[in-house]
C-alpha cells in the first residue's frame, strides 16, 4: 500500500488513487474487455479513456465530474504485471504445502499465469520492492533460508492481502466507489456488477470503523440518464473487431429517419450524450451519429479496414463539442466582463484558448474552432457577460438569436 507520504505523478495527483483501484479491479477480473482504463486531464475536465490494443476507441469528457478532479485520478501503474507478481509471490510464500520457494520456482509460477518469460533477476527485484519500497509500503518480512534454499516470511501470519487500509486509502476507495456507482448501470459495465458491489460493500464496512461518510461533506453531481447507452457494448465490440454496423437514424432538425451503414472508429461522450464516429461508405467521409437517435442497431458481419490516416485527436482538435464538418477552423474573439473573466481563466472554454487582453474592463480571449451549433449555444449561455468581437458572421448569428429570444417575451 502507498506510504503516509503521498508521491505525486506528473499531473500532480496522488499515486494512491492508481494502485488501490486498479489492483482491486484487476484482482477480480483479469480478462477485462479493455486492456487499459485510465484518466487524463485536459482543460480542467476529467477524461476517462478506454483503450484496446493501443487504439483509442472511447472518450468520456464529463464536466459534471469536475468537482472530484483533484480528488480521484485513475491511471495504469508503470508496470501492471508487477502487482500480479507481488500477489503470486505472496501466495507462494504462504503455501504450506510447498514452503521455501526458490527464485526459479517463483519465476515459473509467474510465467505460468502471465504467459511470458520472467527472469530470476525480476523476482529478486520484486522481493526487494516488497521489502523496502516506500511507495508499496508492504514492508514484507521476507528472508532467505540457506538451509532450505528458498524464501519465507519470518512472520507466518503476514500477507500483503491482510494489510489494513489507512484513512487516505479509504478516501481513495470511496471516491472510486462513488464514480463507479454513477456509471454501473451502463450495459457495458453490467458484467462487473458483482465486482463493483463487493467494492462498495468493502468501503462501507471499512468506513464504519471511522464513523464518517465522505458523502457527508462532499457531493458529486450525478449525470442524468442518456438514451442509447444500451448500444455501447455492441458498438465497442464492433470497433474492436473492425466489423461494420447498420442502423436507422432519426435526424432531429429534419424530423426524418434514414438508413446508414458505418465503419465505427470511436465512441465519444459530450455533456452526457453519446456519439459514434466512423467512416460512411455511402457518403465516403467521416460522420458522427448520436446514440440516442439510433434505432435497430445491427452488426452486419462485414469486416472493414480502418483508414490509416484517421486520427481521433486531430479530427476533433478544432471541434467545439462533437461537430466536425467541411468548414475550416476560424479564430473567434470573445470579450468577457471582468467577473465572468475570472471563471474563464479558471476553466478554459476550449483547449486552444489564448488570452488577448486582461484588464479592469474586460477579459478578451481567442479560440480556434469550427463554427457549430454547440459553440453558439455556449456563447449564448453567458448572457450579457460576453460579447463576440470576431468573426462578424458569428457576431450577427448571436445578435439574431438574442433578438429572436426577446420576441418570446414580448408576445
Amino acid at each position: 500500500m502507498p506510504s503516509e507520504k503521498l508521491e505525486n505523478n506528473q499531473w500532480g495527483y496522488p499515486k494512491i488513487f492508481s494502485g488501490i483501484f486498479l489492483s482491486f479491479i484487476y484482482s477480480f477480473n483479469q480478462n477485462v474487455f479493455f486492456d487499459y482504463v485510465f484518466c487524463s486531464l485536459r482543460s480542467q475536465r476529467i477524461a476517462i479513456l478506454f483503450v484496446r490494443r493501443s487504439n483509442l476507441i472511447l472518450q468520456i469528457s464529463n464536466t459534471s465530474t469536475q468537482s472530484i478532479c483533484a480528488l480521484i485520478f485513475f491511471f495504469m501503474p508503470k508496470n501492471k504485471e508487477a502487482y500480479t507478481r507481488y500477489r503470486l509471490i505472496d501466495e507462494a510464500l504462504k503455501n504450506k504445502q510447498k514452503p521455501f520457494p526458490s527464485l526459479n520456482e517463483l519465476a515459473e509460477k509467474c510465467e505460468h499465469l502471465l504467459g511470458k518469460r520472467v527472469s530470476e533477476s525480476t523476482m529478486q527485484k520484486d522481493i526487494y520492492a516488497m521489502r523496502f519500497d516506500e511507495g508499496l509500503n508492504f514492508l514484507a518480512p521476507i528472508n532467505y533460508s540457506k538451509a532450505r534454499k528458498g524464501y519465507y516470511y519470518t512472520d507466518p501470519d503476514y500477507s500483503i492481502s491482510k494489510l489494513p487500509l489507512k484513512q487516505e486509502d479509504l478516501y481513495a476507495l470511496e471516491f472510486a466507489a462513488g464514480l463507479l456507482r454513477q456509471f454501473k448501470d451502463f450495459p457495458i459495465l453490467k458484467q462487473f456488477d458483482n465486482t463493483i458491489g463487493r467494492l462498495l460493500q468493502a468501503v462501507q464496512i471499512s468506513r464504519s470503523l471511522y464513523g464518517t461518510e465522505i458523502t457527508d461533506f462532499i457531493q458529486v453531481e450525478r449525470p442524468s440518464h442518456s438514451d442509447g447507452t444500451d448500444h455501447l457494448e455492441k458498438i465497442l465490440k464492433a470497433i474492436t473487431n473492425k466489423v461494420e454496423i447498420q442502423f436507422q437514424y432519426f435526424n432531429f432538425s429534419k424530423a426524418t429517419t434514414s438508413h446508414h451503414n458505418l465503419h465505427p472508429y470511436l465512441v465519444r461522450e459530450y455533456r452526457n450524450r453519446w456519439y459514434v464516429t466512423g467512416h460512411s461508405p455511402k457518403h465516403n467521409r467521416i460522420l458522427t451519429f448520436g446514440l440516442d437517435r439510433i434505432k435497430h442497431l445491427q452488426v452486419t458481419g462485414t469486416m472493414f479496414e480502418k483508414d490509416a490516416h484517421f486520427n481521433a485527436k486531430k479530427f476533433f482538435h478544432h471541434s467545439f463539442g462533437i461537430t466536425v464538418n467541411d468548414l475550416v477552423p476560424v479564430k473567434v474573439e470573445l470579450s468577457f466582463t471582468p467577473l465572468e473573466g475570472l471563471y474563464i481563466k479558471a476553466q478554459a472554454i476550449h483547449h486552444t484558448q489564448k488570452i488577448l487582453k486582461d484588464n479592469s474592463k474586460e477579459l478578451r480571449i481567442s479560440i480556434d474552432v469550427i463554427p457549430s451549433h454547440e459553440l453558439n449555444m455556449q456563447i449564448l449561455s453567458y448572457g450579457d457577460n460576453v460579447k463576440v468581437i470576431k468573426p462578424k458572421e458569428l457576431r450577427k448569428e448571436i445578435q439574431d438569436s438574442i433578438k429572436s429570444a426577446l420576441k418570446n417575451y414580448t408576445k
